[in-house]
């Protein structure tokens, strides 16, 4: 027994049809259909909502950890003043 590997494009009809070598005999054949595995991958905006939503939950985690290094309204006005006045400018 003899392989012969083709490589057809399937069309949406999924009808294919083969031309073998002329090497091929004449007889019974035994056609094996081999195709690449498509996974159920998520879309790509599926997959950047969940980046977005596992980056929130680490800066809540982050938050929760470290209460005292957040910053109300007014003390970050006074840290943007600060670095504004630094800048030296009229």
């Amino acid at each position: 027994m003899h392989a012969h590997k083709l490589t057809v494009q399937v069309p949406r009809s999924r009808r294919v049809e083969l031309n073998l070598p002329e090497e091929v005999p004449e007889g019974e054949a035994e056609i094996i259909v081999l195709t690449q595995e498509q996974r159920d991958s998520p879309s790509v905006e599926a997959a950047g909502n969940e980046r977005l939503l596992a980056a929130c939950r680490a800066i809540d985690a982050w938050r929760e950890e470290n209460p005292d290094r957040l910053l109300s309204k007014d003390q970050v006005d006074a840290v943007l003043a600060a670095e504004r006045d630094s800048w030296g400018e009229p």
